[in-house]
């Protein structure tokens, strides 16, 4: 983990491609980290995600029908945004998808910089989608803190239903601002479900995952715990790690690590 500058990055968006590269070459040189099997993660800042139902299609015109799809649904514009998507089931003849359109120039940006910093990621991943396979839980909410930036992603039958990310700008706010911040976005984030889901209200054992650098501190998850009515616990993720391992402030990176190819 280090900290980058608000002149290298600003609501998400890389200001100096040169400059973040600089950064992550040095990175990489310091800790000997081997360069040929990356994958890296997107802020979800600006990003939007949406399950989408569509009647089967041939196989040939789903691309089509899911961009048009995705253009009634989904409230970015979608000449200024890259769309992913994937089918993730089907039900009574139709199918279930689930897509999210991330903006351009957040993708743009982070592609001129790997490419400054002379790597060839294997792929590139949302950090939301990173830290829901990290967790390994088909229905739980994950928070994340970081010093730049706080995220919540509820999780339904396996699928992030819902990604908030909000950058940080005030970096010498209290711990106990920061998580009344974040209390605040994951009551907005459980309202918004619920009224999206009426009658089927989150189970009051619905686990709250703990993940970024900040919440590493017990301290920090109890100011957290005491904020919310549902259990704040560490991820578990589903792989032989030691036993002191630093899970929260490196949740992302194990989700990464698990991305499929």
């Amino acid at each position: 983990s280090t900290s980058v500058s608000g002149d290298l990055m600003n609501q998400g968006l890389i200001g100096k491609p040169d400059g973040m590269a600089a950064q992550i070459t040095g990175l990489l040189g310091s800790s000997g980290v081997p360069t040929r099997r990356i994958v890296t993660s997107l802020t979800a800042h600006r990003a939007t995600s949406k399950v989408l139902t569509l009647p089967k299609v041939k196989p040939k015109y789903l691309d089509e029908a899911v961009r048009r799809k995705a253009k009634q649904e989904m409230p970015l514009p979608m000449q200024e945004t890259y769309l992913s998507w994937q089918v993730i089931g089907s039900q009574d003849g139709q199918l279930q998808i689930y897509a999210f359109a991330v903006p351009r120039a957040i993708i743009d940006r982070q592609v001129e910089t790997l490419k400054a910093a002379k790597l060839k990621p294997r792929a590139m991943d949302l950090k939301p989608l990173a830290l829901a396979r990290a967790v390994n839980d088909p229905n739980c909410i994950v928070v994340n803190l970081e010093d730049q930036s706080l995220g919540v992603v509820l999780v339904a039958n396996g699928a992030p239903e819902i990604m908030r990310s909000v950058p940080q700008t005030t970096e010498d706010a209290s711990p106990a601002d920061r998580v009344e911040k974040l209390s605040q976005e994951l009551n907005r984030t459980i309202q918004f479900y619920e009224e999206a889901h009426r009658g089927s209200p989150l189970p009051p054992e619905t686990v709250i995952y703990a993940t970024g650098l900040l919440l590493e501190s017990e301290e920090i998850r109890q100011l957290l715990a005491r904020r919310t009515s549902y259990p704040v616990e560490l991820p578990r993720p589903p792989m032989q790690l030691p036993e002191d391992f630093p899970v929260a402030a490196f949740s992302a990176n194990l989700g990464l690590a698990m991305k499929s190819f």
